[in-house]
């Protein structure tokens, strides 16, 4: 039974990991495991977690002061519309934030601003869009949101955005969120050592206000190099033809 205003967390930790070659559940950075520091940010803002891990996962200590719940994926490697699935028949609140446990820059204030974002509307499910694409697992969702769930895996579906239509999903733009979050950083996530040494170097300097956002997958750094290699081709095009206009 859901309690009414009682909201709960779904942390994903139950990947396959392929990219890392090991665990990320269990690695450490800064001090503390990405599953510990993912939890101490939800504890900040939910009334419980649940942990959806893999069939034979062991999952690292965590210690907070809310309660952790875990649960366990039917089937490891389904992907992620699974473990919401899994994540959803075991929360008692009426509402949940989705992340995964690969995101170590959560910020609290940009999970209360996507829950009352869905407690105001008539959505069910607000994903906040970063750098023009969605993200599900950075995400709040209502509970009664199972049964559509429920159906989409039946029906095959995998990627988690396919519930988004019935579900009445609210696409959070930009500028919407950024007072929340002004560098994007709950986006941040680790799929591969070099990311993860990114994101240890990036926490390692915040107090400098290093911007862990622009080492992510490489995005914002690749364009920043695209958009520079465009400029010089341009201008030495430019260039050139000055040149053949001022021949006589």
């Amino acid at each position: 039974m859901t309690e009414a205003g009682r909201l709960a967390a779904i942390v994903l930790a139950g990947g396959r990991s392929s990219r890392m070659g090991r665990d990320k559940a269990a690695l450490v950075l800064d001090g503390e495991t990405l599953l510990q520091r993912t939890a101490s940010a939800l504890a900040r803002v939910v009334d419980e977690i649940v942990i959806v891990r893999a069939p034979d996962q062991a999952l690292p200590p965590v210690a907070v002061a809310v309660p952790i719940i875990e649960a366990v994926d039917p089937v490891e490697g389904e992907g992620p519309l699974v473990g919401i699935a899994a994540g959803l028949e075991a929360v008692s609140g009426d509402a949940a934030i989705i992340v995964a446990v690969d995101m170590p820059f959560l910020e609290p204030a940009l999970l209360r601003l996507l829950v009352e974002r869905l407690r105001d509307g008539d959505h069910r499910w607000v994903v906040p869009v970063a750098e023009g694409r969605p993200q599900p697992l950075c995400s709040a969702i209502a509970v009664t949101a199972l049964p559509v769930v429920r159906a989409h895996i039946a029906a095959g579906d995998r990627a988690p955005m396919a519930i988004g239509r019935d579900l009445n999903v609210l696409r959070l733009p930009e500028e919407q969120w950024s007072r929340a979050d002004p560098q994007g950083r709950s986006f941040v996530n680790v799929n591969t050592p070099e990311e993860f040494e990114a994101a240890r170097a990036a926490a390692g300097g915040e107090e400098r206000g290093f911007e862990p956002r622009t080492m992510s997958r490489g995005r914002a750094t690749s364009r920043g190099r695209r958009c520079s290699a465009c400029c010089a081709r341009s201008r030495a095009a430019s260039r050139r033809s000055r040149t053949r206009r001022a021949r006589p």
